[in-house]
């Protein structure tokens, strides 16, 4: 069932946007209530001709199980935003990218905010961190708004309110590509997750997304949509790939192959050179396309986001030419190396951040000192996935004999872990005070919090 043919329409999960999608729901004369599953009971008669629910809810909540056992339809958030957005005809005159995936996400959609730059291009962009519109010489600012799929309807709404009318849109949304975009973006799965209650993973719901694109989007011609996908999706399994086939699609690849075979990161210069990008068509970028970084600006993490970030510019139907290949610089929170009193901060502190991304970190770190200083842990108040004790102990173990202090955010962890060089700290700020306070000049500070930025 789709939202045109529903009248009765409930909709899950006041914490991430059920309020937003049924207030829109009501604009397009439907009847819609929402329900809060974590907090409340449901107790009436389930009347209703469609459910829509967020991709991780718990199937065991009893609303979920009643209306199973009714045989009421299902419809997911990311869905349900594509078809609120088809019936009010948001994106007739806007290319849209959407950008999902397990890491790289913020950092993917700022990067193609900068490859875009000074090219008198009006772009829209949202991130867990940011939302902002620039166009020449003006940026304007929104209000801060998560990643969850609802949000792209109540951004659209803001900029609608001040009269902004973006060329470009960028949207960073969580578990999933809603099917609005002319390119869909997967930056990776790697660090899986559970979801739904542990009954299945987060590269799956990312994967399952991708059908969304499959569909054909009222009053637009999606003949020409891509999906930029990881080079690893081309190794997939064959029941993986026989579920891509048919789509009205194209699909680009970024990564490990087209980076063996045409891309590569020089270390010592801290520059990209593009030339060329494995698609499944086997057109190429040619011409050597050089980036300049700022300096601190490099590693897998974010050669790995330009790939994709440049890929998906062309995939915009953006010549070469045209892209921005100068003052490309890090993303706050996103593996930036900045100053902090004399000592190098390598600041990776974001919602999506995992303890695997240390390795790479302390590689990076040894090149400025031998004296480092560790802040690794979460602040919780602040995101709903937090970092596992045990794999924290692990890596806590493994790191003391690198650094000369290590220091832990998060109450949940005072006198779980030990270690002489072991300390604790309720915020990251504080965390940040003790180790300028803790250290000298020249030394490295990694910061590796859980946190929202």
């Amino acid at each position: 069932m789709n939202l045109k043919e529903a009248t009765r329409i409930l909709v899950l999960d006041t914490i991430h946007g059920a309020e937003i999608i049924a207030e829109e729901l009501k604009g397009l004369g439907k009847q819609a209530e929402v329900f809060d599953p974590y907090h409340q009971t449901f107790s009436k008669a389930l009347d209703y001709d469609l459910v829509i629910a967020p991709v991780h809810l718990n199937p065991n909540f009893e609303v979920v199980k009643q209306a199973l056992k009714m045989e009421v339809p299902f419809m997911s958030h990311h869905k349900a935003v594509k078809e609120i957005a088809s019936l009010k005809n948001l994106f007739s005159d806007t290319k849209v990218v959407e950008v999902t995936g397990t890491v790289g996400k913020t950092a993917v959609c700022e990067l193609i905010c900068q490859l875009l730059k000074n090219k008198k291009v009006k772009v829209l962009s949202h991130t867990s961190s940011v939302t902002r519109f620039q166009s020449a010489g003006e940026e304007v600012q929104f209000p801060r708004i998560g990643g969850a799929p609802a949000n792209v309807l109540k951004v659209m709404r803001i900029a609608s309110e001040k009269k902004l009318k973006p060329e470009i849109a960028v949207f960073e949304i969580s578990l999933g590509l809603t099917g609005i975009g002319d390119v869909g973006v997967i930056t990776s799965l790697e660090a899986d997750y559970r979801i739904a209650g542990g009954t299945k993973d987060a590269s799956a719901a990312k994967i399952a997304s991708i059908q969304n694109y499959a569909d054909e989007i009222e009053g637009r011609n999606r003949s020409s949509a891509v999906i930029v996908l990881p080079d690893s999706f081309a190794e997939m399994p064959e029941n993986r790939k026989n579920e891509l086939k048919g789509f009205r699609f194209n699909t680009n690849f970024f990564g490990a192959t087209a980076k063996a075979k045409n891309l590569w990161l020089d270390d010592t210069e801290h520059k990209v050179f593009f030339d060329g990008l494995k698609t499944v068509n086997g057109d190429s970028v040619s011409g050597g396309m050089k980036f300049n970084f700022e300096a601190g600006f490099y590693g897998d993490y974010y050669r790995n986001s330009l790939e994709a970030s440049f890929c998906t510019v062309l995939s915009l139907g953006i010549p070469p030419e045209r892209v921005n290949t100068g003052d490309i610089s890090a993303v706050r929170g996103r593996l930036k190396v900045e100053n902090r009193k004399g000592r190098f901060l390598i600041d990776n502190s974001n919602s999506g951040t995992k303890l695997t991304f240390l390795d790479e970190i302390t590689e990076m770190a040894r090149r400025y000192s031998d004296r480092m200083i560790l802040i690794v842990g979460v602040e919780s108040e602040y995101v709903c996935e937090g970092v596992n004790e045990e794999e924290l102990k692990e890596v806590v173990a493994n790191a003391a004999r690198d650094f000369i202090e290590i220091i832990i955010v998060g109450a949940e962890f005072k006198d779980k872990i030990e270690g002489k060089t072991v300390f604790f700290s309720d915020t990251l700020d504080a965390a940040l005070e003790k180790a300028v306070s803790d250290s000298e000049e020249g030394s490295v500070i990694i910061s590796n919090v859980k946190t929202w930025r």
